[in-house]
């Protein structure tokens, strides 16, 4: 396993078996994300690992490997009996844990 584009859109490192990109240069805070994937993955204590991420979301930050200037536009029709719908760019049922159903 390696922390690879699956997890982040900007170190595009090939999988297992595959070529290597030609002329790719994997940069120092690249790397350092990695590093910080494996060892959050790796870290039991949930307030350590918080720390991890955060710590990676800082670099990514800092770096801006990307610049998101739009959200894809999608539509959910939901009963009206479900509670505590939230919409958000995560899609309808990002929520999913916290809604419940109106009794009849």
């Amino acid at each position: 396993w390696n922390p690879d584009g699956g997890l982040h859109m900007f170190n595009q490192a090939p999988q297992a078996g595959q070529e290597p990109i030609k002329g790719r240069i994997v940069t120092n805070w690249e790397n350092e994300i990695g590093q910080l994937y494996i060892k959050g993955a790796q870290e039991l204590d949930e307030a350590k690992r918080r720390e991890i991420y955060v710590e990676a979301q800082r670099i990514v930050q800092d770096q801006l490997p990307f610049i998101y200037l739009i959200n894809q536009y999608s539509m959910a029709a939901i009963r009206n009996k479900v509670q505590n719908i939230q919409y958000s760019p995560l899609g309808a049922l990002w929520n999913v844990y916290e809604l419940s159903l109106a009794e009849e």
